[in-house]
């Protein structure tokens, strides 16, 4: 039963470590590696860009799906297994064998709890360290300018009239967050 227990917290663990590559903006290489052949035109590209951006979030979407299910799986082969020792151990005639049978199996449930709890705290230890690990390099790779897609939606706002000056343009755009673009069509 800790076997299965401890399998199913690696599959845990790494969807939590999966879960804090896609909040930290650092997918795993496959997903990055999308290529495609764009013209300049800015339609094309923020069209191509949305394409490829809904692509990588139904693959995000598949790949935790397929860790929920495994998860699920061992889930329900712990229950199967403690059923079944709890069913061979319960096969007692005497009622002072029952008492101890009783005994056994809340301590059993107990350290199962206990050793449960130990894994998943480990497991989000691991995870936080990670998350340290990943935000700063995000930041390092946002000062080096190194363009992926990512799989955020992002506000575009079309207007024609802009009421801010170019400082103020440069104030929002620095930062990463907001990008400016000029909107010549309307020239």
């Amino acid at each position: 039963m800790i076997s299965i227990r401890k399998k199913q917290l690696k599959v845990f663990e790494d969807m939590t470590m999966f879960e804090q590559q896609i909040l930290c903006h650092k997918l795993p290489n496959s997903f990055n590696n999308i290529k495609t052949s764009i013209n300049n035109e800015e339609s094309n590209i923020n069209a191509c860009n949305k394409i490829i951006q809904d692509f990588k979030r139904q693959m995000l979407h598949i790949k935790l799906e397929q860790y929920e299910i495994k998860i699920q799986q061992y889930e329900y082969q712990f229950e199967q297994e403690f059923a079944a020792f709890e069913l061979e151990t319960s096969r007692t005639n005497s009622l002072y064998q029952i008492s101890h049978v009783n005994e056994l199996m809340h301590y059993l449930k107990t350290y199962l709890y206990h050793n449960t709890n130990l894994l998943i705290r480990q497991v989000r230890y691991k995870e936080s360290c990670l998350h340290v690990k990943l935000s700063r390099q995000y930041h390092r790779q946002r000062l080096s300018a190194q363009k992926n897609i990512d799989v955020y939606p992002q506000i575009i706002v079309d207007a024609e009239k802009v009421p801010l000056n170019c400082i103020e343009l440069d104030y929002l755009s620095r930062n990463g967050k907001f990008r400016i673009l000029p909107n010549n069509s309307l020239d």
